[in-house]
């Protein structure tokens, strides 16, 4: 048995010095922040945030200092920033204790994405403290501009927002598959088919310290990525390898947390190094890690059910894992914890042999969807373990026999009523799969909306709309995908008349919706001249806005601006007047 080496982390050398090297500069402008051009050699030409991979690999990285400013509805948000390419992005800061509500959205080839909101990562090593805290890295695509708002302050200390890409590679789409390995001697489950490190790209000079192994394995902890479910087959290598940049380079673990990966095609991925076949200690289940492999399905099975092919996976891989140390898969251990929010150092729990990581800690962790399978996984486990101990065949999935899908689905158009917005179709494999299509509106099924073509109505307004698309082929198992969800807003008419008399102004100001519209304007329009402001509820425009009635304006102010900030169904508008410093 080896014994534990320690390692020095990642967090504790190098990204004290990135705390440094990647922190741009941010000056207030208005209600957001600004990001100058010559705060940092990583903006380009433009303002844009620049991606690079210095350090040789083909994962582009930009990490940077960020604070946000408190907009009128109290959220803390930044400006929009415009970015060279990326697909996965992040949060992170200093402090463990700190629990802020993250959101992000990306702007993608079709627009922006809706507001997502990313969890925090609960999973980290049991005996480095000092780590950054930080989000699941999202995937989000290919992206060229990125916004981050916190709806629950205050804002933690050394916020960094990351933003990774990584490239994609002629053989991720292919990644071989290894032999499953049957044991000698007394039978054994046998080793299902697993992907290697080598196979999914990992760059070994990555990773700090020596792997360290448990003297025993009594659990298998089931995980999700919490990274989002629009990956398709030939991403899933790429983000992979953009969760181990993440994990050691902004987390500062010594290698990525998790000891296996599943994606949602059903196919099985090593993760940490040190040997799959090995106990290798893990980061993923604090207080639990030492005696334990943990399993993390990529994907959010809040938002998603898991496919069978995920529940054969898991099940499989358990009953190899657990069967190499005469576990039961559907029985109970007692173990001593090292320290969770659930369980303090030095305290005995009896839990599942397979169980989810909010068995353990106080987290989501594996996602409702994918928790209420875990009695399907721990009787797939069993049902391998025995029939490989009667020495009977073993019917071990192989590769799944499901419609991939090689290039997701999306929706195009313009999402505003009275126009439409149609389904941009994606590709799938085999070539000539078939696809239709039910509309769906705030998740639920439309009636009779079943086209590619789906025209926006008053009904639509201030909703999110989306398209679930379910793609066949012969007797595979269909591809079923649901797309991100397009909130559908009308533009405003914001008309202003404002008059300068001797010092003082009177704004009368008109927020209506367009033609055709029979809902009206909500929320907030903001009025400022010079140094003084004013807000105005929409449902108070009937009375004109005045300035100078008691501290007359100074000669220079004769920019008038007035903002509406937009709610769920109108979008912002602003209309700027120049006056004249005296009108009689």
């Amino acid at each position: 048995m080896t014994e534990p080496t320690p390692w020095t982390p990642t967090s504790r050398r190098t990204l004290g010095k990135a705390a440094v090297a990647a922190t741009v500069a941010v000056g207030a402008v208005g209600a957001a922040v600004r990001l100058s051009q010559d705060d940092d050699p990583k903006l380009r030409p433009g303002g844009a945030l620049a991606l690079s991979a210095d350090d040789g690999s083909d994962v582009a990285a930009l990490e940077t200092g960020l604070r946000l400013q408190e907009r009128s509805s109290g959220v803390l948000q930044s400006e929009a920033l415009p970015t060279s390419t990326y697909s996965m992005a992040a949060v992170t800061w200093a402090r463990p204790e700190d629990r802020p509500e993250v959101l992000v959205r990306a702007r993608r080839s079709d627009g922006w994405s809706d507001w997502t909101r990313l969890p925090v990562v609960e999973d980290r090593p049991d005996d480095d403290p000092a780590v950054r805290t930080g989000t699941a890295a999202w995937w989000f695509g290919p992206s060229d501009a990125v916004q981050v708002r916190l709806s629950r302050g205050p804002a933690p200390k050394g916020m960094r927002l990351v933003l990774l890409h990584p490239a994609s590679r002629p053989d991720d789409e292919l990644s071989p598959r290894t032999a499953a390995r049957r044991s000698t001697g007394t039978p054994k489950a046998p080793r299902p088919d697993i992907r290697t490190r080598k196979q999914w790209g990992a760059d070994e000079s990555w990773r700090n310290g020596s792997p360290r192994t448990n003297r025993t394995i009594e659990q298998v902890h089931v995980h999700h990525t919490v990274s989002g479910n629009t990956y398709s087959r030939k991403e899933t290598a790429a983000l992979i390898r953009g969760m181990y940049r993440y994990h050691t380079k902004s987390l500062g673990w010594s290698d990525i947390g998790y000891n296996v990966l599943v994606d949602r095609f059903g196919r099985i991925w090593e993760g940490r190094a040190g040997g799959i076949a090995q106990p290798v200690r893990g980061a993923h289940t604090l207080g639990f890690n030492d005696t334990s492999m943990g399993v993390s399905v990529i994907g959010n099975f809040e938002q998603a059910a898991p496919t069978e092919a995920i529940i054969d996976a898991l099940g499989a891989l358990a009953a190899w894992k657990l069967d190499a140390y005469d576990r039961r898969p559907r029985g109970r251990t007692t173990v001593e914890s090292t320290g969770s929010d659930k369980y303090a150092a030095g305290r005995m729990a009896t839990l599942r042999v397979i169980d989810g990581h909010r068995d353990t800690n106080d987290t989501a962790c594996p996602g409702s969807k994918l928790y209420a399978r875990l009695d399907d996984v721990r009787d797939r486990a069993h049902r391998v373990i025995k029939a490989s101990r009667a020495g009977r065949p073993v019917d071990e999935p192989e590769e799944p026999d499901v419609v991939g899908v090689v290039e997701p689905a999306r929706v195009g158009g313009v999402a505003k009523p009275g126009k439409g917005l149609k389904v941009v179709k994606g590709r799938y494999d085999p070539d000539g799969a078939r696809s239709s299509y039910q509309w769906l509106r705030d998740g639920d099924p439309i009636a009779g909306e079943t086209a590619w073509r789906y025209r926006l109505g008053q009904a639509d307004l201030g909703r999110r709309i989306a398209v679930q698309v379910t793609t066949r082929s012969g007797s595979r198992t269909p591809a079923l995908e649901v797309t991100p969800a397009r909130r559908v807003t009308s533009p405003v008419v914001l008309e202003v008349n404002a008059r300068r008399t001797r010092g003082r102004v009177r704004a009368k100001i008109r927020l209506r919706s367009p033609e055709g519209i029979d809902r009206e304007p909500t929320g907030t329009v903001t009025v400022s001249i010079g140094n003084r402001t004013e807000q105005v509820r929409v449902r108070d425009l009937g009375k004109p806005v005045w300035f100078g009635r008691g501290k007359k304006l100074a000669k220079s102010a004769t920019s008038l601006v007035v903002r509406y900030d937009g709610d769920a169904a109108f979008r912002p508008a602003e209309r700027t007047l120049d006056l004249p410093p005296t009108q009689r």
